[in-house]
């Protein structure tokens, strides 16, 4: 029989008899804002304030944010104390570099506690911690369990049992013990506590104006445009989103912590402006406030307009910039004319939309058909109130057709002509968590790689995206990310810094020489290229005149007024 016994560290010890020294390791990303966002882990410096408020020692190590190599630096940073725990954020698409530091991590201190937490944790604890030989796996939030593991260490108590946590066994199972979101207050104060004043914004701007080359910008509105985008700080408000999207991991992350549906918990309109004071005071040359929350306006929103009306107030008091700007991502079927009014005048700028698709069909996979009838009206509107939406959007699912593929890309393309950026992704990526990545009968059109880590014999198989099941439409996305990345390796020889947006308008451009094959009508491509140049070199008056194509949407329905 296996021996179902924890690892020898896990069991009693001898207690610290003083406060325990925490290092937290955000994800590691070395190809500079592909997988993260170019910006200070926002969680694992939230969890560090934490754990400092609450009498530890806690410091947090930014891979991201080094002068030096990464791993270099993380062996400066371990010779400098005497760490108990040493925990690393995880992300499945980051996962492989962040083992790659967990094995120097282990290796310099292997009496350490070494823990994973984060969505690829979480959701994977059992094979995240055979990859990474973690003691530990921390599940969902970190606060709780992570201040529980501390007051253990310094009493000399066993580690098994804490809540919202999973001990790995020596037969390779698991011991999960489930938790429990935090609660208002609980969350509250932890966004309160996160440290802005401690974290490396400064790194971080500097380092986007170098790539976006903002010297070298002639028009005084361009670079100031780039700097507003560049010099911006992140603020979280809700604890997850509940859209329960089926490509969607993080609409299960709490759900899977505690085995039943979590309860939605957000701060309200006097906490987030009170969160406004703690950012401005801790960061003056902040100049846009991003809401990080997957959804900051619901169908139901009894605080966006209170929040207006506050911001509104407090410019004209002089509590907050007059020039201070927002972004943030919201349920595009929860915009109405008078909160886009509202938004508009507090001074919210670009609004996220996760449309994904402009394909009924596709949405209706997706769990989103409530959307469809509201996407372009919603749109157009915004832009008549002088916002800028950001439109995510995935170019095929499982069981789109070439015709979905068709609509998706050009009415993407007619948005972007119309005014609006998007983020576009060629196909599902099956995230850890996510109902398809759990749907059994896409197994066998899932694509897995091989995945090693650097310095190590670690080599799994990880699944990386999911493609089409109808052969046509798989083999015009296989195609369409082929050319893509011919034409990427093209554009980025001499660019620092590749924007999302120019990634994908590079896919569209990529896409419609290949859907006119199938005899679809599609719009000129050399607006798209011509368009790609303007954002690559910072031409805006090329971005702005461009005229909208002449195209023939009769495939797509387009409501009234819309276009």
């Amino acid at each position: 029989m296996r021996d179902a016994r924890p690892a020898p560290k896990i069991e009693a010890r001898s207690p610290l008899g003083r406060p325990a020294n925490i290092l937290l390791i955000g994800p590691y990303d070395p190809h500079s804002g592909e997988y993260t966002f170019l910006s200070p882990p926002l969680g694992v410096w939230r969890l560090c304030g934490f754990l400092n408020q609450n009498g530890h020692y806690a410091e947090v190590f930014d891979p991201n944010n080094c002068d030096d190599e990464p791993a270099d630096a993380l062996r400066d940073i371990l010779r400098q104390r005497d760490w108990d725990v040493i925990g690393s954020s995880t992300t499945g698409m980051t996962l492989r570099f962040d083992l790659e530091l967990c094995s120097i991590a282990r290796q310099h201190y292997p009496n350490a506690i070494l823990l994973a937490g984060g969505m690829e944790a979480t959701f994977a604890p059992g094979l995240v911690s055979q990859l990474g030989s973690f003691d530990l796996v921390v599940l969902g939030e970190g606060e709780k369990p992570l201040l529980e593991l501390a007051r253990r260490l310094q009493h000399g108590e066993a580690l098994m049992g804490i809540e919202s946590t999973a001990v790995p066994l020596m037969n390779g199972d698991v011991h999960r013990v489930h938790g429990y979101a935090l609660d208002y207050d609980e969350f509250r104060d932890a966004v309160m506590q996160t440290p802005y004043e401690d974290m490396p914004f400064e790194d971080y701007w500097q380092r986007l104006e170098k790539a976006y080359a903002i010297d070298n910008l002639s028009e005084k509105a361009a670079r100031e445009a780039r700097l507003s985008e560049i010099r911006s700080v992140r603020i979280a408000t809700l604890n997850y989103c509940p859209m329960a999207c089926t490509f969607c991991s993080s609409t299960n992350f709490l759900h899977e912590v505690q085995g039943k549906v979590a309860k939605v918990t957000r701060l309200d309109a006097d906490d987030c402006l009170a969160m406004i004071d703690r950012v401005l005071a801790a960061q003056p040359g902040v100049r846009t406030v991003i809401w990080q929350d997957d959804i900051f306006v619901f169908t139901n929103d009894k605080r966006i307009e209170p929040l207006c009306d506050g911001i509104i107030k407090g410019k004209r008091d002089g509590r907050f910039p007059v020039d201070l700007k927002f972004i943030s991502t919201n349920r595009i079927d929860a915009m109405t004319p008078r909160r886009l009014a509202k938004m508009k005048q507090a001074g919210f700028r670009v609004l996220g939309f996760g449309v994904e698709s402009f394909s009924k069909n596709v949405l209706q996979e997706f769990n989103k058909a409530q959307i469809f009838k509201h996407i372009d009206v919603n749109l157009q509107t915004a832009l008549d109130y002088g916002l800028k939406p950001f439109l995510d959007l995935i170019m095929s699912s499982p069981r789109s057709s070439v015709a979905d593929i068709h609509t998706t890309v050009v009415r993407a393309y007619h948005w972007i002509m119309r005014g609006c950026e998007i983020g576009l992704y060629p196909y599902i990526i099956p995230f850890s968590g996510s109902a398809m990545s759990n749907d059994q009968t896409l197994k066998k059109h899932t694509v897995q790689e091989s995945v090693s880590v650097a310095g190590t014999n670690i080599i799994w198989q990880q699944p990386q995206k999911i493609l089409p099941i109808d052969d046509d439409a798989r083999k015009l996305i296989c195609a369409v990310e082929n050319r893509f990345k011919r034409r990427l390796a093209s554009v980025s020889q001499d660019t620092q810094h590749m924007p999302s947006r120019i990634r994908s308008l590079i896919w569209i451009e990529s896409a419609l020489p290949l859907l006119a094959d199938f005899k679809l009508e599609i719009p000129d491509v050399a607006q798209i290229t011509a368009l790609i140049e303007a954002h690559r070199t910072g031409d805006s008056n090329v971005v702005e005149e461009t005229p909208v194509a002449d195209v023939d949407f009769s495939d797509t329905v387009v409501l009234p007024g819309a276009v």
